[in-house]
């Protein structure tokens, strides 16, 4: 018997109820690291939370938060995350040569694209320590202070995203099978 309980709106401990409803009304389902992350309402919470500020709030389009999101789950080897920020990706636009080339490992053709994920890619393989040559691409590329910080912001959120899947082995909802590798 698994430790690892999947919630919903109704079987979750009750200060995760409501925002397990939230998530069913916004997605039409509820992606399946929320089920399992509303075993604890701060996790739950605070994932919603900078999710929703990074939607709606980042110094980042929506698209580059997806592609963002992409990358570092990629990264991280997390599928279900790469299968979730796919998925939303799609949703938002993000170029689909960019997310499949995240996806397979191959060459990205949008400069900034590809500046933005080898920056990401050497924030998280060296933990925070980027390579002056990988930050001045970033920086030449157009990006801003404000974007860096954003980009911390997006690793903050897949820390707890990615290794709560690696922890449970969250399994791909049906909506994102599409997008799993």
């Amino acid at each position: 018997m698994s430790r690892y309980t999947l919630f919903n709106e109704h079987t979750a401990p009750e200060q995760s109820q409501e925002s397990l409803a939230k998530v069913r009304k916004n997605f039409g389902m509820i992606p399946n690291i929320y089920g399992y992350l509303a075993q604890s309402p701060v996790a739950l919470n605070a994932s919603l939370f900078i999710n929703e500020q990074l939607m709606k709030h980042s110094s980042l389009t929506p698209a580059q938060v997806q592609v963002a999101l992409l990358a570092i789950s990629e990264q991280n080897n997390c599928e279900f995350c790469i299968a979730a920020h796919s998925w939303v990706g799609s949703k938002f636009q993000a170029n689909s040569q960019t997310v499949q080339a995240i996806r397979e490992g191959g060459e990205i053709n949008d400069p900034q694209d590809k500046a933005m994920v080898q920056y990401l890619r050497a924030l998280v393989s060296d933990r925070g320590h980027v390579a002056k040559e990988i930050e001045q691409q970033f920086y030449d590329a157009g990006f801003t202070l404000a974007n860096m910080f954003d980009l911390l912001v997006c690793n903050m959120l897949k820390s707890l995203t990615n290794y709560a899947s690696h922890q449970v082995g969250i399994e791909v909802n049906p909506e994102f099978s599409e997008f799993a590798r």
